[in-house]
Parts: structure tokens; C-alpha cells; sequence
């Protein structure tokens, strides 16, 4: 019956597939990359990852662009039928940093 129950609510996802989360940021988090506020759900059937990535303030729109692209990609092979948000901030950006909680404050 838990399990049922859970399948209706969000929940966040099980360890191991934030395990597999981690594993898909690890080769990202260098040359300067850093990840916050990752946040995981299941809703009935649906799987949601949500999650800021911070980048040298120097970069291009393109450049961080492809970045979180790649990013993406590699944890939807990680995870199938998830659905991946991620937001583009700024290292050099003190905001960057008060956000890492779902309150902005």
C-alpha cells in the first residue's frame, strides 16, 4: 500500500538514481563548473531532475549553452524518461549564490 501511495505523490527519486545523477555530473564539475540546488521528483510515472549550473561569467551564450545541452543528454541516458531542467548562472555573480534553496530569500 506505501508503495502505491508514494507512486501518487511526488517523492524524490530513489537513491540510486540520484547516484546515477551525481555520476553523470562528475565529468562536468571542473574547468571552473560547479552544480547547486539539484532537486529530484517522481510524480506517478514521471521522473524530474531540476538543478543549476554555474559557469565562468566570461563565457559565451553558446558555449554555456552547449554545455547544459551535453549536460542533459547525459542524464537522460543515465536515467530514461526523465525530464531535465537546468538553469545557466554566473560564478562571478553574487545571486548566483542565494539560490541554492527552492526560497529565494
Amino acid at each position: 500500500m506505501r508503495k502505491s501511495v508514494l507512486g501518487l505523490m511526488d517523492t524524490a527519486l530513489p537513491v540510486e538514481e540520484q547516484n546515477a545523477i551525481h555520476k553523470a555530473l562528475e565529468p562536468y564539475i571542473r574547468d571552473g563548473v560547479q552544480c547547486h540546488a539539484l532537486l529530484t521528483r517522481q510524480s506517478g510515472s514521471r521522473r524530474f531532475v531540476s538543478f543549476h549550473v554555474l559557469v565562468p561569467g566570461i563565457w559565451t551564450v553558446q558555449r554555456g549553452h552547449e554545455l547544459l545541452e551535453n549536460i542533459e543528454a547525459d542524464i537522460r541516458r543515465a536515467i530514461p524518461s526523465v525530464t531535465v531542467f537546468t538553469h545557466l548562472e554566473s560564478l562571478s555573480d553574487p545571486t548566483s549564490w542565494q539560490d541554492t534553496t527552492l526560497d529565494r530569500g
